[in-house]
C-alpha cells in the first residue's frame, strides 16, 4: 500500500513538473465579429486564446483581480467610462459580467480585498476605495482633481497625485492614521509629479514630473519624499513598475526616439534599454515572478502583445500583427 501510495505520488510530482501550470494574459483585442475592442485571455505563449466579455462597450485594460480567478477591466462608450469583472470560473458572467461602477484608472490592494479607482459620479475625478466584500464605497480625495493612486503593498497607504494646490503634487494617505495628520504632501515643485508608485519593501516611491511642454523625468524618494533622485532626464520618462521582486525598476522613455522599456536596478544604477521595436511601448506588466514583462507594440492601425524574458532579452509576439491587441495584464 505504502509502495502503491509512493507510486503515486511520484507520478504527480513528475506530472507537474513536465506540464507546469503556464502564465495567463489578458489583454484587449478588436478581433471581434463586431470589430470592437474585448478582452481576451491567453496562455503565456499565445496558446488557448478565449474571448472572456462580449459587451456592446470597447473595453480595454484588464487587470487579474488577486488571489482570485477574476478579472476586472474598463469598458467605454467615448463618453463615460466603467468598471466591470468576470469570472473565469463562470463563463456566463463573460455574457453578463458584473458593474462595479463608472470609473477608471483601477488598482487593486495587493490581497484583493480594496479596489481604488478615480470616478466623478460624485466629486470632480475623485479617488475612491470599494471594499470588495461589501461593495461599499468611499472617497478619499478632496474634491480637487486627483489622479494616478496607487497602494502601498501593505495596503495601510496610498500614494497620489493632487491638484488642491493648482499644480500637481505627490501625496501620500496613511489608511490607519484617523488624525488630521492622515494625508501629508511629500514631493511639491513647479512641475507635476504624476505615476507615483511604491517599491515592494514600501521603502521607496518611484515617480515622475512632468514640466510645462510635458516632458516627464523620471524620478525616485524615500517614501516620505526624501532624498529624491533623478533617475532618467533624457526625452520623457514615466509609467514606472517596480519589478515584484524590488530588484528592478521599469519606465518607458522616448530617449531613443520612440517610447521603449527601459529597466534600472532598484538603486536607479545600470540603466538597460529592453525593448526596441518599431512603434511606441507604453502599455506593460512584469510576471508575478519578476522574470518577464508583457507589452503591447503599437504599430500602424494595429498593435502586438508580446512577453520579454527581462534578463535573457529574448521575445515573443503572442498575437501577431492582424488586430489591435493591447493592454496587457499577466498572473
Amino acid at each position: 500500500m505504502k509502495n502503491l501510495l509512493l507510486t503515486a505520488v511520484l507520478l504527480f510530482v513528475t506530472a507537474a513538473n513536465i506540464f507546469p501550470q503556464k502564465k495567463l494574459i489578458a489583454f484587449s483585442s478588436d478581433a471581434t465579429t463586431n470589430d470592437q475592442q474585448q478582452i481576451f485571455v491567453m496562455n503565456e505563449d499565445g496558446d488557448d486564446v478565449k474571448q472572456v466579455s462580449f459587451l456592446e462597450l470597447d473595453c480595454y485594460s484588464p487587470k487579474f483581480v488577486p488571489k482570485t480567478n477574476k478579472i476586472l477591466f474598463l469598458a467605454t462608450n467615448r463618453i463615460s467610462d466603467y468598471l466591470y469583472m468576470v469570472d473565469l470560473d463562470d463563463t456566463a458572467t463573460f455574457r453578463f459580467p458584473t458593474f462595479i461602477d463608472g470609473g477608471l484608472d483601477p488598482q487593486f490592494s495587493a490581497d484583493g480585498t480594496m479596489l481604488m479607482y478615480r470616478s466623478e459620479k460624485e466629486l470632480s475625478n475623485a479617488i475612491y476605495i470599494m471594499d470588495m466584500a461589501t461593495g461599499e464605497t468611499f472617497p478619499i480625495s478632496d474634491g480637487s482633481l486627483a489622479t494616478h493612486a496607487e497602494f502601498s503593498y501593505d495596503g495601510q497607504k496610498i500614494v497620489y497625485s493632487s491638484s488642491a494646490e493648482q499644480n500637481f503634487d505627490l501625496v501620500v494617505l496613511n489608511l490607519t492614521d484617523t488624525t488630521d495628520d492622515a494625508q501629508k504632501v511629500i514631493v511639491a515643485t513647479k512641475d507635476a509629479e504624476i505615476y507615483g508608485t511604491y517599491s515592494p519593501d514600501d521603502k521607496k516611491i518611484a515617480y515622475s514630473s512632468f514640466d510645462i511642454n510635458y516632458k516627464g523625468t523620471l524620478k525616485m524618494c524615500d517614501a516620505t519624499g526624501k532624498n529624491v533622485k533623478v533617475i532618467s532626464n533624457s526625452g520623457s520618462s514615466y509609467n514606472p513598475k517596480w519589478s515584484p521582486d524590488g530588484k528592478y525598476l521599469a519606465y518607458v522613455s522616448d530617449k531613443a526616439g520612440k517610447f521603449q522599456i527601459y529597466i534600472v536596478k532598484s538603486d536607479g544604477s545600470s540603466v538597460r534599454q529592453l525593448t526596441s521595436e518599431a512603434g511606441n511601448v507604453i502599455e506593460y506588466n512584469w510576471s508575478p515572478d519578476g522574470n518577464k514583462i508583457v507589452f503591447d507594440s503599437q504599430g500602424e492601425g494595429t498593435s502586438s502583445v508580446w512577453i520579454i524574458d527581462v534578463d535573457k532579452g529574448t521575445k515573443q509576439n503572442l498575437t501577431g500583427s492582424k488586430a489591435n491587441n493591447i493592454t496587457p495584464d499577466i498572473r
